[in-house]
């Protein structure tokens, strides 16, 4: 698809989710931002610079992450073209990835969810400033969407920008903290997460099914509300003050 006129920036230390049907544009836009396709309009810039001359500050873990997995074990992956990490660094992002006990085994042997973490592993390993994930919880059981999350907002609070393609509504409302919806090519919404996500209208435009928290919310004459931990804020601040 086009991409038709986009702007926006992204922010250090904040994870943006872009959504939307197939086919509006989100692989497109992901493969520009990480220089696999070249802007025939326009300018994409990182750090003040063109994006192709900043490669090595993005990491971009694509839809087929079995496809970049190229060392014999666990631990070579984890330093794949990375001269700089130490033993030391090793040690600990082995046991930050929950890998330790498979740092010796070959990585293809490994469950998906287990897979997914290595070759994230290995781009947090070169420490980019910008890391780029294409629907990382395709196919991924719940412990795994758990260990995404967890390690997502790990890598947020050491000040990483994280740019995520997505269908998950659940993955975008507990930790993005902006969502992109994108329709043929054009950006029709760009807010916090839950201004965006708690719009019924406006996700249904996008191709996205909208929150089951939404229906329940307004059944229950409470504000739109897209996660448990949203209704539960609302009630404790209702609450304030009364016996």
């Amino acid at each position: 698809p086009t991409l038709k006129k986009l702007q926006f920036t992204l922010y250090q230390g904040q994870i943006t989710a872009i959504m939307g049907f197939n086919g509006a544009g989100k692989s497109t836009l992901m493969n520009l931002l990480g220089g696999l396709t070249q802007t025939q309009q326009g300018s994409m810039l990182l750090e003040g610079k063109p994006v192709d001359k900043q490669l090595g500050k993005i990491g971009y873990l694509r839809q087929e992450p079995d496809l970049m997995l190229l060392a014999d074990t666990v631990r070579e992956e984890l330093c794949w073209k990375n001269h700089t990490i130490t033993q030391q660094e090793l040690q600990q992002l082995l046991e930050h990835m929950n890998l330790a006990e498979y740092a010796d085994d070959f990585p293809l042997a490994l469950s998906k969810g287990q897979r997914l973490r290595v070759v994230l592993g290995a781009m947090l390993a070169k420490k980019p400033a910008l890391l780029l994930l294409d629907e990382p919880t395709t196919g991924q059981d719940e412990q795994s969407l758990a260990e995404i999350r967890r390690l997502l907002l790990a890598y947020k609070e050491q000040g990483g920008s994280i740019f995520i393609c997505t269908h998950d509504m659940e993955l975008a409302a507990q930790v993005a903290d902006r969502v992109i919806v994108l329709c043929a090519g054009q950006i029709i919404a760009d807010g916090t997460t839950e201004e965006v996500l708690s719009n019924k209208e406006l996700v249904e435009a996008g191709g996205l099914t909208p929150s089951a928290l939404l229906p329940v919310c307004e059944q229950a004459g409470l504000p739109p509300c897209i996660t448990v931990e949203g209704v539960k804020r609302y009630v404790r601040k209702t609450a304030v003050g009364r016996h």
